[in-house]
């Protein structure tokens, strides 16, 4: 993939907002190295590209799958002056990004899964993993993203949940570099309107496209499970769940449809 190239497709906000653009054939983790930079000192806004993964990470430790060109792997770096805590939808507001970007690219039928995935047909399509990093008492939010291109059946034999690519759900996948310009552009103008309104002007967003509102899930967090109906989200981001005991407010945890009744 060539700098310029990508360069010439971002959009102002995009290209005033990155600092650098790094692009690797093959790297560990795109996250890792972002967040390695950041701890050597090297602060400014920038994106990391790779080609490929070996050690790619998902989120709750998860390996990501990251073949030569089957996928994009990105990993954004943007400092942020608001407190930890206002942080939190970030991880929302990204899968929104996700989602419209590849929607502008033609691919319709997307929904999302709280907290992060991208989904078609109850199948991961992308997935993100935010982490945070303090750094001279500063605050940095490390935005990765993969999205399924082409993936191979030996691929997809390793993976143990559904997943889907592009190239199974669109007749003409985008080029890599088209595909990475519209998510940074899209990051971008989200993430702005993100720290200037918050995520109440996400809210309805989200909930028009979160697969699982109004049906009745299991949230497992650690050890504890927790089943109820799906309400969707609030104005912080958290979901919100209609159990036996009244509505609960949800901030962490993986989302399963529920196999069993809500009990009265």
């Amino acid at each position: 993939m060539d700098e310029q190239a990508l360069r010439n497709l971002l959009n102002l906000e995009s290209e005033k907002s990155l600092d650098k653009i790094q692009i690797f054939d093959e790297i560990d983790s795109t996250n890792s190295e972002a967040l390695r930079q950041i701890q050597s000192g090297n602060t400014q806004n920038r994106v990391v590209v790779a080609s490929s993964q070996t050690a790619g990470r998902g989120r709750r430790g998860r390996q990501w799958v990251s073949p030569k060109n089957a996928g994009i792997y990105l990993s954004l770096t943007r400092r942020f002056s608001m407190e930890a805590n206002a942080l939190q939808a970030l991880s929302l507001v990204t899968a929104i990004s996700v989602l419209e970007a590849l929607r502008e690219l033609g691919v319709q039928g997307l929904q999302l899964k709280w907290p992060n995935d991208v989904l078609f047909e109850k199948k991961k399509l992308s997935g993100i993993l935010l982490e945070l990093q303090h750094n001279d008492a500063a605050r940095f939010v490390v935005f990765g993203v993969g999205v399924n291109i082409e993936l191979s059946a030996r691929s997809l034999e390793s993976i143990d949940r559904p997943v889907t690519d592009l190239n199974s759900i669109i007749s003409e996948t985008p080029s890599r570099v088209v595909l990475l310009a519209a998510l940074l552009n899209q990051l971008s103008q989200n993430l702005e309107q993100y720290e200037n309104s918050g995520f109440s002007s996400f809210e309805e967003r989200w909930n028009s496209l979160d697969c699982f509102r109004m049906v009745d899930i299991e949230i497992q967090n650690g050890e504890s499970r927790l089943i109820g109906k799906s309400l969707g989200v609030n104005s912080e981001g958290s979901l919100l769940l209609q159990t036996a005991k009244g509505i609960q407010s949800i901030n962490g945890g993986e989302v399963f449809p529920s196999l069993r009744p809500l009990s009265e």
